[in-house]
């Protein structure tokens, strides 16, 4: 990938993230400028901590609702930062 995460780079990140939150094995390097790596890290963790509470009756649901908004709140960021809409 370039040196810069794009809009040109929704598929595959999407692609990727699914996999990443589904637990699935993923080999792959993302290039870009540093706080879009960042960002992009703290949106996976997210959303795949999201996703397993989902998957788990137990958590309450104050938990998963908090959960949401964090999620919301970094899926903001990495819009304003690499053009791409976070849609998982």
């Amino acid at each position: 990938m370039s040196d810069n995460i794009t809009h040109k780079h929704d598929l595959l990140i999407h692609t990727v993230a699914s996999k990443y939150i589904l637990g699935e094995n993923i080999d792959i390097q993302i290039k870009g400028k540093k706080e879009q790596l960042i960002c992009l890290n703290e949106l996976l963790d997210a959303s795949k901590k999201l996703y397993q509470s989902l998957n788990d009756t137990t958590t309450p649901l104050q938990q998963i609702m908090s959960l949401v908004e964090h999620k919301k709140t970094i899926a903001d960021k990495f819009q304003k930062i690499s053009g791409i809409t976070w849609k998982l």
